[in-house]
């Protein structure tokens, strides 16, 4: 028999922080944003903080552990999947948040699994059910809790919930033991680059003499010192290389295929069957609230809503020179209701220009650790496909566990 979610769960809305809470540092806020599409919470440069004193003052609700089911009570309609509203995720580390309003949390009865209800949330069943439920305009619609509670499915026993989650979290913990290892590589050629680049502990540094050398003002204060090896010289990022924009299309001249369309979101859009830019590439995005965040694509992209580099050649020194320099590509932002970061600026950006010989040996000793990500990359896509296709049997009961 069918039964309402609000027999299985309560489903409650984030605290409404004020401006005068937020903080330089101290626990995170989950707001709408930091819930991924399917993954862990998604933390970045415009996460907010507020005081540690917060833990303690609001209701335990509000805190998010571990396993914890989150949803997006605000988003976009169904066709944008990594904006739309009812977007779930799950808390995979020890660290702790607290919710804001607007962000939803899942808190299950006795009766119900809560990885199991994390699961059934992430049907295109009950996805389409809460997209249909939402109320709003044409690009941003939400949705309530007790509208969320309403929807209806025919619950297995407890114990039928825990053997299909425990078929689904198998998939789920090989993709996230993937991402960990995806991450310390990509933090192993971010520290080599600072070892090398910030600090000067590059090969054969000991007999390099240092001096003085004019960098344009600001950017001696992300380095130990205004002192650079004479080797080296400050010059614009286009002396490297340069950024280009992208070209947009529009949903209805998405055709099918296997090439993602890189947009503001850095995430697939949507997908094309050509590409604009071929092989590896870095892409940095052009608008709205992830404006000036860079991401690397180890595969051919149609670059839309983004600005894109493309040089094999010296692509790791590039992609580890802005990650480090992140901070001041945020703030090139310009433009108060749609924040943009144009190729122009990050072009004029003042980089530190080591030898073509040392930038040459960096990204050879850095290669096969983004050559290491693209195979787990792709073991985490045949991983997400076979949990795709097992889902709706599994939670519909046609396939029996």
């Amino acid at each position: 028999m069918r039964e309402k979610l609000e027999l299985h769960c309560d489903v409650i809305s984030g605290y409404a922080f004020s401006t005068s809470d937020w903080k330089e540092e101290g626990i995170p806020v989950v707001k709408i944003g930091n819930i991924s599409n399917g993954e862990d919470i998604l933390c970045d440069e415009q996460t907010q903080y507020v005081d540690e004193s917060f833990l303690a003052k609001l209701d335990e609700k509000y805190h998010i552990s571990k396993g914890d089911v989150l949803i997006s009570l605000t988003g976009s309609h169904i066709n944008q999947p990594n904006s739309m509203v009812g977007r779930t995720c799950r808390s995979l580390t020890d660290k702790k948040y607290l919710l804001n309003q607007r962000a939803g949390k899942v808190l299950p009865f006795d009766n119900t699994n809560k990885n199991y209800l994390y699961y059934l949330l992430s049907t295109k069943a009950v996805k389409y059910d809460i997209a249909n439920r939402a109320y709003g305009g044409a690009n941003q619609v939400n949705v309530s809790p007790k509208d969320i509670k309403k929807i209806k499915w025919k619950f297995p026993d407890l114990e039928t919930q825990n053997k299909i989650a425990g078929v689904l979290s198998t998939y789920d913990d090989l993709i996230e033991n993937n991402n960990e290892r995806i991450a310390i590589l990509e933090q192993m050629a971010e520290n080599l680059y600072k070892e090398w680049f910030v600090h000067f502990r590059f090969p054969g540094y000991k007999s390099v003499a240092f001096e003085e050398k004019n960098s344009f003002g600001w950017i001696v204060s992300f380095r130990d010192n205004s002192k650079v090896p004479v080797p080296f010289d400050y010059c614009k990022f286009a002396e490297l290389g340069r950024f280009v924009r992208g070209k947009n299309i529009t949903a209805a001249e998405m055709i099918e295929g296997g090439i993602p369309v890189i947009s503001a979101g850095l995430q697939p859009s949507g997908y094309h069957n050509k590409a604009n830019v071929n092989g590896r590439s870095l892409t940095i995005s052009a608008s709205g609230a992830n404006a000036g965040y860079l991401q690397y694509n180890l595969s051919d992209i149609w670059a839309a809503d983004c600005s894109y580099y493309q040089d094999e050649k010296n692509l790791w020194f590039v992609y580890c020179t802005l990650k480090f320099l992140q901070p001041v590509i945020s703030n090139l932002q310009c433009g108060a209701a749609q924040p943009h970061v144009y190729p122009k600026n990050i072009n004029k950006l003042c980089v530190l220009k080591p030898t073509e010989e040392l930038i040459e040996k960096f990204n050879k000793t850095v290669e096969p650790f983004f050559d290491e990500i693209e195979i787990l990359k792709k073991k985490n896509s045949n991983l997400i496909k076979q949990r795709d296709l097992l889902l709706p049997r599994l939670m519909s009961g046609k396939l029996e566990v």
